[in-house]
């Protein structure tokens, strides 16, 4: 399965990526990103946390909703800004997938260390070392500029309710989503099936906490 989305998918497989061992260190070889995936290799990943407060004063978190051609969690909603550290990549670079996916400029200064998230054992093999950032933006729905190819649209979230859908007190939680090439607005409910991993083991509630 794996095999067959990475034919179709809009993902560049032929990016390097750094080869990392299990405890996060660099091995200093390098591999295509394509490989990597195929092989389940250790590799370094950039999670970053978008919240903010409306203009009625309620705390918000945002969220992506993946394209349908990406090549691992297709179509399923995932932290506001991800991706992977290219081979020999800094932070401030990394940040770029910001402004690519979603059109935020992310000044590395302005992150707020979360941690770092070991992340394998998944079916198809992903193994990532996640740097795990927040970031503060207040910016409405509609501010956003979507990737063509790889965001579907994004997703807000009161901050209480998505804390609640993922601690397993509410079974879905009502939100905004805008998608992609359209400047409307409309409500969403959205449910802990609907996100990538992480959603259910504890990673989403310890990051928004």
């Amino acid at each position: 399965a794996l095999l067959s989305r990475a034919s179709r998918t809009t993902d560049p497989q032929d990016e390097e990526l750094d080869v990392l061992d299990a405890d996060g260190v660099p091995t200093g070889r390098r591999k295509r990103r394509g490989d990597v995936h195929r092989d389940g290799d250790w590799h370094a990943a950039l999670h970053i946390w978008v919240g903010g407060v409306d203009d009625r004063g309620q705390a918000f978190v945002l969220f992506q909703r993946r394209s349908d051609t990406k090549d691992t969690w297709p179509g399923a909603l995932d932290v506001a800004i991800g991706g992977h550290f290219r081979a020999g990549e800094t932070l401030e670079d990394a940040a770029r997938e910001g402004e690519e996916e979603i059109g935020l400029r992310v000044p590395a200064g302005c992150l707020i260390r979360l941690g770092r998230r070991v992340a394998g054992g998944t079916t198809p093999p992903d193994n990532e070392m996640q740097e795990v950032f927040a970031l503060r933006s207040d910016r409405p729905l509609d501010a956003y500029r979507l990737h063509p190819d790889e965001v579907d649209a994004v997703v807000r979230l009161p901050l209480d309710d998505a804390l609640a859908l993922f601690e397993g007190l509410i079974v879905t939680a009502q939100g905004f989503t805008r998608s992609r090439g359209r400047t409307a607005c409309r409500p969403v409910a959205v449910a802990v099936d609907d996100f990538a991993a992480g959603a259910r083991d504890g990673y989403a509630a310890r990051a928004l906490r």
